[in-house]
């Protein structure tokens, strides 16, 4: 059995559980849970879903996603980049013209045309008419014309005060979990023996748990989920793949 698979196993069964309990808490199918374990890659979906399994699976298992990566990527391989070379434009065609042909057509135009203007330039002289000077226009004088002023007075408008903003008052603890990334917790509230949840969380959803005194929270992939406590924000608890273990009470 490969390495990796042996690592799943091994860790599984520390814990105790089955491989259709681990299915039922991770939400991952019993087949490919059977697959990973036995080294069966042939077997699994794309290699950007295996990597989702893996991670989900080391953080209900508390192993360092690293770790089991590296285990995977020796026993698989790391994917092969492709890279594709820009197509180069094909190059462009020059068109010649012979220089005696044009230079002897332009110089031939070129002599005519000094030629014709010399010619009707010394025979028949132009002649320029005289211009009329025109006369300066007399000035008149422009009497100012007064012109009506009006004031308008514009009362100041007296703002409307507008309702104030409710401030919200919380009675015990409530966390709302916004998930970014799958990630598997366990939530006990008011040291209760049994967990009011015990699961892996759906990225893009938003978990809402609420407590009289105390919330007892273990998260297996801190990095992948923003907590917000009594509506204070308490930001990202951890790095992607961290179990971090978490307790709020009531202030």
């Amino acid at each position: 059995m490969p390495p990796l698979g042996e690592l799943l196993r091994q860790r599984r069964e520390e814990f105790g559980w089955t491989l259709e309990e681990v299915a039922q808490r991770t939400r991952i199918r019993r087949h490919y849970l059977q697959a990973l374990e036995e080294g069966k890659y042939d077997h699994l979906p794309a290699d950007v879903h295996v990597r989702g399994f893996l991670r989900t699976y080391a953080a209900l298992l508390n192993l360092p996603f690293e770790e089991v990566r590296a285990l995977y990527e020796q026993e698989r391989g790391r994917p092969t980049l492709v890279s594709i070379a820009p197509v180069s434009p094909p190059p462009r065609r020059r068109s010649f013209v012979l220089p005696g042909l044009g230079g002897a057509f332009l110089f031939v135009l070129l002599v005519g045309s000094v030629a014709i203007w010399l010619h009707w330039g010394f025979l028949y002289p132009t002649t320029i008419p005289p211009t009329a000077t025109p006369r300066p226009p007399t000035p008149t004088s422009i009497l100012p014309t007064a012109t009506p002023t009006a004031r308008l007075l514009l009362g100041t408008p007296t703002p409307t005060p507008g309702p104030r903003p409710t401030v919200r008052t919380y009675e015990g603890v409530e966390a709302v979990f916004q998930v970014s990334a799958p990630c598997w917790v366990r939530v006990i509230a008011d040291g209760a023996e049994k967990p009011v949840f015990e699961g892996t969380l759906r990225a893009g959803r938003t978990y809402t748990f609420t407590a009289n005194l105390e919330l007892r929270v273990r998260m297996g992939n801190a990095g992948g989920v923003r907590v917000n406590l009594n509506g204070q924000d308490l930001g990202v608890q951890g790095a992607s793949g961290q179990v971090v273990d978490r307790v709020w009470k009531k202030e």
